[in-house]
């Protein structure tokens, strides 16, 4: 199963991804900080990249498909955006660190986990559900009016912002952009896919009352059933596995005794009966019951009152202020084959390409970000250090002495000469430590301690670099006039990482990173 190498890189010259979040059958998710978030944007990210290499082998047919839905998923976000929808931020095509090539959406990063892991075990009050489902309505039901069925509802594609007070629908993969547009596949969850779904599903017991189901178009009452089975998990704390295929017919016993039990379980049957045409025709409706059902038991009102009441589906319009702007549109394509030489003959393998107007075409290439220092020469001891000198008492010319000098000064002059070469050696071995081995050499200058968090000026255009050093693929660029402020210094050369505060003229590549290495000639301090 073969891994996209994405782990402590960055892509696109802006995204270095943090982690990997989990992988699917066909896609990688990552968290990502965005160095070139917009003032005001969140900098943490979500990173869903296309790897077609995780299962087995496709056929060409199979992998213009999978890129095909995957497209789908973006034109569906963009079609969607609403403040309950995840939101996406972006797209593009990239080469890993091992070469693989990968399409790749940018989407809103929803640290709060998704609504399986709030109920499960733990089902939610009544009135926490209505808040919720009243969110997820609200979404589903713009993206019907918006053309786009779900497919997938379910609470694990219900996810939560930080607070877990903002509920947002995620997972388009599988969407629907036309309800009548071609035959209906088999997608979804079985457990909370409406029958429609699943038209060969012969996994769960035999429903006479589905054989003469007529085939028919598909209609926003499939996301009415997903719905009503999620809306049974979050009340119960469990999935509705024993009404999988079928209606929900009745609660668990720990909820049938409140004042709602009764009136909310017609509307859940209602929702989820095997005849979408049985079914709730839209999300309003659904909401309109399921909201009047929750309501504790008060005086009758009058017909005066009936008519004037609005009605809670009324609760879930949008105003189009409220709305983000799409980001450019996402098109992704199968590329030109090329042939690749096998055991068996040549094979012509699909080549993926990306065109859109508003960024290269070109695949952009993941760099690492990881700068990891060269590990040190292992420091040697005076002992060993002295041990490599040349033995001079091998190479010392011999003293004539005298043939009638006494014992006496023939020891002192042995001893003079002693410590004369010990003293020799001491010279040396200080000369040799001092000047190969200095355990205060990669303490930075005074000079330069000082230099880190000043701003400067570019004195010319300069790329921005991964590294300190021009061998590396520029990932950015400060035009000349551009504000920067000094980040760190790299001791072993003259290269500053700065931070572009202010570019001198307009960006030519306004996804290109802001932040890199530059020499130090380039920057004029005020």
């Amino acid at each position: 199963m073969p891994e996209l190498k994405l782990q402590q890189s960055r892509l696109d010259g802006r995204y270095d991804i943090l982690e990997c979040l989990g992988r699917g059958s066909y896609a990688e998710i990552y968290v990502a900080h965005d160095n070139a978030a917009p003032a005001g944007a969140p900098t943490t990210v979500v990173i869903k990249a296309l790897n077609l290499s995780l299962q087995e082998t496709l056929d060409a047919e199979m992998e213009s498909t999978l890129v095909t839905n995957f497209q789908n998923e973006a034109v569906a976000l963009d079609r969607v955006r609403h403040p309950h929808i995840i939101n996406r931020l972006g797209h593009g095509t990239a080469i890993d660190l091992a070469n693989t090539t990968f399409h790749y959406l940018v989407l809103e990063y929803l640290p709060g986990g998704d609504m399986l892991a709030l109920s499960r075990g733990n089902p939610l009050s009544i009135q926490q559900a209505t808040v919720y489902l009243e969110q997820v309505c609200s979404g589903l039901a713009h993206a019907h009016k918006c053309g786009v069925i779900h497919r997938d509802v379910k609470p694990q594609n219900l996810l939560l912002t930080a607070d877990r007070k903002t509920v947002k629908i995620a997972d388009f993969g599988v969407a629907r952009l036309e309800a009548t547009e071609g035959a209906i596949t088999r997608v979804g969850t079985n457990i909370y896919s409406a029958p429609e779904h699943n038209p060969l599903m012969h996994t769960a017991p035999l429903d006479t009352g589905a054989l003469s189901l007529p085939s028919a178009p598909l209609t926003p009452a499939a996301d009415v059933y997903s719905l009503a089975k999620t809306t049974y998990s979050l009340l119960a704390g469990e999935s509705p596995r024993r009404f999988a295929q079928h209606a929900i017919r009745e609660l668990p016993e720990s909820l049938q005794n409140h004042y709602w039990s009764a009136p909310v379980q017609r509307v859940l049957e209602k929702a989820t009966q095997t005849r979408a045409e049985r079914r709730y025709q839209s999300v309003e409706q659904f909401w309109d019951d399921f909201a009047e059902a929750t309501l504790r038991p008060t005086e009758p009102l009058s017909a005066e009152h009936l008519e004037s009441r609005r009605k809670p589906s009324a609760e879930l319009e949008v105003e189009p202020d409220e709305f983000t702007q799409a980001p450019p549109q996402a098109r992704f394509v199968p590329g030109p084959t090329t042939p690749v030489p096998t055991a068996a003959g040549t094979a012509y393998v699909q080549r993926q390409s990306l065109h859109a107007p508003s960024i290269d075409k070109s695949p952009r290439i993941v760099v690492q970000v990881d700068r990891e220092k060269q590990p040190l020469a292992p420091k040697q001891s005076a002992k060993e250090i002295i041990a490599t000198f040349p033995d001079r008492r091998n190479g010392r010319v011999a003293v004539p002495v005298p043939a009638r000098q006494s014992s006496k000064k023939r020891s002192w002059l042995v001893a003079i000469i002693l410590v004369l070469a010990f003293s020799g050696m001491l010279l040396a071995t200080h000369k040799y430590v001092t000047s190969r081995w200095n355990p205060i050499a990669d303490i930075p200058r005074v000079g330069d301690l000082f230099v880190v968090g000043r701003e400067g000026t570019t004195t010319t255009d300069v790329n921005l670099r991964p590294a300190a050093s021009t061998a590396n693929t520029p990932i950015g660029l400060a035009e000349s006039g551009s504000r920067v402020k000094i980040l760190s210094i790299d001791s072993n050369s003259n290269w500053y990482e700065v931070q572009v505060i202010q570019h001198g003229r307009a960006k030519t590549d306004p996804y290109s990173s802001d932040r890199g290495w530059i020499n130090k000639k380039f920057v004029k301090f005020d």
